[in-house]
């Protein structure tokens, strides 16, 4: 579908030669679409069933169109390229050696990246991009990236990533464009100036715009180290138990095994006082609200753009003040008595086990 072929119209004959091309980015209206269906995934009809049609929209956001004259290519493309012109002339292609071969195969892949910034300079997003030659499109969600933790990639679903980043104020905004070989970026020197309107002005009293984007982005970060301290805390949980077996195959003080008994049943209690307890939580038996449930209450919908309520900023300072107890019992636990824990179990020549690195 080529909705907007105004690039087009720019094209020259001594434009095409350059390296790269980075077109004018049109207007860009800003809204949340409209999700009718309960689904977020392009080409997605929910329950109506097989013979549903639904035709594909232009991509949501800022569409950034470029222009590549080559294909970014790896070190393993170019050495290709140089062998076949040799093979091509019936010469001899030497064995690349093994240290050639063992770095070719460690190196990432070659990306176009475009840095979106806003007016006072800061990175909204990093947009990542086909690095073929010819013309593309790439769009920007007009969001802030999500805050979710990472997860391995045999562990992600066909919805990955589950949720949406903070949604930016209308505004002006600046693009770049910069090419990643082998993790080094590099500027092209490409850039463009766009505005993100509003289709409409808001119909309900409330906070401002850029107020609205201070609230969630602070909703967001809690949000952030909260999972990640869970996160953490079921590694942790799981070093303990390796330790705790590890200690039970040797000749180690049974007092050790005693201290990585404690600190483990300690952090899981603190984890508890993040998110509902595994146990507990199948009976839907609910005591003290979680700092997980209190930014649940205090975030945003992505289908909303009000906000923040009273209750809402309340959520948000008692789900704070919740997770700076919880952070600061846990770096007891784990900078000190955990530490402490390690150092004796490789004192005492305990089988290593998870977490007690280098030994």
């Amino acid at each position: 579908m080529l909705d907007d072929y105004s690039p087009l119209r720019d094209v020259t004959e001594d434009m095409l030669k350059n390296e790269s091309v980075l077109f004018p980015v049109r207007k860009t209206r800003w809204y949340i679409p409209k999700r009718p269906l309960g689904c977020s995934n392009e080409g997605c009809t929910g329950s109506q069933g097989d013979d549903f049609f639904a035709a594909p929209n232009p991509p949501f956001g800022a569409v950034f169109t470029y222009y590549l004259a080559e294909s970014l290519h790896s070190s393993k493309d170019a050495r290709r390229e140089k062998e076949k012109e040799r093979e091509a002339e019936n010469e001899s292609v030497e064995f690349a050696t093994w240290d050639r071969i063992i770095s070719e195969a460690r190196e990432d892949e070659p990306a176009i990246v475009f840095t979106v910034r806003d007016a006072a300079g800061s990175v909204v997003r990093h947009v990542e991009a086909p690095a073929k030659s010819g013309f593309h499109r790439v769009a920007w969600d007009l969001r802030y990236p999500p805050v979710d933790a990472w997860v391995p990639e045999e562990e992600r679903g066909d919805d990955f990533p589950p949720s949406a980043g903070v949604l930016i104020a209308p505004g002006q905004f600046t693009v770049s464009m910069f090419k990643r070989i082998d993790g080094d970026q590099t500027d092209l020197e490409q850039s463009q100036t766009f505005d993100v309107v509003s289709i409409r002005e808001p119909t309900l009293p409330g906070s401002s715009q850029e107020q609205r984007v201070v609230f969630d982005s602070q909703v967001h970060e809690l949000a952030r180290a909260t999972e990640g301290t869970i996160k953490t805390i079921d590694v942790i949980v799981g070093e303990l138990k390796a330790a705790k077996e590890s200690l039970l195959s040797s000749t180690a003080d049974p007092s050790l095994y005693e201290t990585a008994n404690s600190i483990q049943q300690r952090v899981q209690t603190e984890r508890d006082r993040l998110t509902n307890s595994e146990i507990r939580d199948p009976f839907y038996e609910v005591d003290e609200m979680t700092v997980v449930e209190r930014t649940f209450h205090a975030r945003f919908a992505p289908t909303s753009a009000y906000g923040p309520t009273p209750s809402q900023r309340e959520s948000l300072r008692i789900a704070r003040d919740l997770y700076d107890d919880v952070s600061r019992q846990l770096s007891n636990l784990v900078d000190d008595e955990y530490a402490r824990l390690k150092v004796a179990l490789d004192a005492a020549g305990v089988p290593w086990s998870p977490g007690r690195g280098i030994q």
